[in-house]
């Protein structure tokens, strides 16, 4: 019984997260939720309360997911050059690599209660630090252009998160072939 409650949950966060991503948080009911699992509205409260848990569960999940190897990389005993290579490359698979939860992290973070807003707001907090506390590292080793760490961390996620507006996996960059892209972009922009 677990095994299949575990996995309609995921069906139902997937349908969710797909809806939620095309149609906006806002304009997606539980009704359809359901109507597209083929079940009734009742029953998919049995799995969630209500959207919001939806909608805060599919994004803390990606966050804790990204933010526990990014934790990972940071902690490694490697240069810090391959720690922002291995950071850039994860970032970009991870975020480009799933059009819906981009767009979910980008746009609904306001659709969220204060309470949920906090704690994401608290991840991503530590995700900038993170790659802020590489690239200083960089920058004490005299590795860094004269470029402020802040404006290269934020150059960053922006040029990740953009890709939602133009990047396709199935188009004629693979997702391998943009991070390595990224990281020939970033790591020639801002290193000596």
């Amino acid at each position: 019984m677990r095994d299949r409650s575990n996995s309609r949950q995921e069906q139902i966060e997937k349908i969710g997260a797909r809806l939620f991503a095309s149609k906006g948080y806002r304009s997606t009911s539980m009704r359809e939720i359901a109507g597209e699992l083929g079940m009734t509205q009742s029953s998919l409260y049995y799995y969630f309360k209500g959207k919001e848990e939806i909608l805060f569960k599919l994004m803390n999940d990606a966050m804790d997911d990204a933010l526990e190897a990014m934790e990972q990389i940071f902690s490694a005993d490697s240069p810090p050059e391959e720690k922002l290579v291995q950071m850039l490359n994860f970032y970009t698979r991870y975020y480009a690599g799933d059009r819906d939860r981009e767009i979910l992290l980008l746009n609904e973070m306001s659709s969220l209660s204060e309470p949920n807003r906090r704690i994401l707001i608290e991840k991503q907090r530590r995700y900038v630090q993170l790659f802020y506390d590489i690239l200083a590292e960089l920058k004490n080793l005299g590795r860094l252009k004269e470029i402020h760490p802040s404006v290269a961390t934020f150059a960053f996620f922006g040029m990740v998160h953009y890709t939602v507006k133009w990047y396709r996996k199935e188009g004629p960059v693979g997702l391998d072939g943009l991070a390595d892209m990224f990281v020939e972009i970033f790591t020639r922009g801002i290193l000596l």
